[in-house]
């Protein structure tokens, strides 16, 4: 008889704790996961041991978010305390505000915004110090273009010349061929085809197909089946190098035999 009397005041005594203590650990999480933007930074700010995801405090005060938006409202996924283990958690979606669409490359490798606008630093374009800005593009497109960008390699460099000079016919606009966007435009951009800005090099170097340019690659690049000239122009350019050292190395090998070769005599 004392063991269901123990046995119904030990069922008792839990109920009441499930009903009691249950909505107070309930309130808990509510209020611990009610993260404030000074909670995030805390945690990830740069130097902190806190979490390995780090970011530069001075370059997300300065970006175009930080003013008007909190760290919840592009991290929608963090919720509570779960998101340090859950993967993807710290998702953003850009989409969620922005209206435009990326569709920068093929949809099989196609990039994130971040891949060009950063994650925290993010600047209107018309700031110097934003990487879309004019002057930031060549070294912006150089982390996935690096060839096209400006930097040459060692099978490139010989096919690539191009005549600089000619006449543009309107002196009022800055050509350069560092501003990818002068020939690439919106597709270089957000995948768009319609121009982005007042230039228009793509009308000369560019076909409406994009298959290739009017007067000749812009961006050269020694492939037999979509440039085979120039693949064809770079081959012969490595044979002549080839011989050229064969040639050297033979004249340096002559030398040093008839020096022995002389002295031993």
């Amino acid at each position: 008889m004392n063991r269901y009397l123990c046995q119904s005041i030990l069922g008792s005594a839990l109920i009441i704790t499930l009903l009691v203590v249950g909505p107070i650990r309930a309130s808990d999480v509510e209020t611990e996961t009610d993260y404030t933007d000074e909670a995030c930074i805390e945690c990830h700010r740069t130097g902190s041991e806190e979490s390995d995801r780090h970011i530069n405090l001075d370059e997300y005060q300065a970006s175009v978010h930080s003013q008007e938006l909190t760290c919840q409202d592009c991290h929608t996924g963090v919720v509570d305390d779960t998101h340090q283990s859950e993967v993807g958690a710290g998702a953003v979606d850009c989409g969620d505000c922005h209206e435009q669409e990326n569709r920068h490359g093929p949809v099989e490798a196609r990039i994130q915004c971040n891949d060009c606008h950063t994650r925290h630093n993010i600047r209107s374009k018309s700031d110097p110090a934003s990487t879309v800005h004019v002057e930031q593009l060549p070294t912006t497109c150089a982390g996935c273009h690096p060839v096209a960008s400006g930097e040459t390699d060692f099978f490139s460099w010989f096919p690539s010349y191009q005549i600089a000079s000619h006449n543009k016919g309107d002196f009022t606009t800055a050509y350069n061929k560092e501003n990818c966007l002068g020939c690439h435009q919106g597709a270089a951009a957000h995948g768009e085809s319609s121009p982005i800005d007042e230039q228009n090099c793509y009308k000369c170097h560019l076909s409406p197909d994009k298959a290739g340019a009017m007067w000749g690659y812009m961006h050269p690049k020694p492939d037999v089946k979509t440039q085979p000239t120039v693949f064809a122009a770079a081959s012969i350019y490595q044979v002549f190098f080839a011989l050229g050292l064969i040639v050297l190395l033979g004249k340096f090998l002559d030398l040093v035999f008839d020096r022995f070769y002389g002295k031993s005599k």
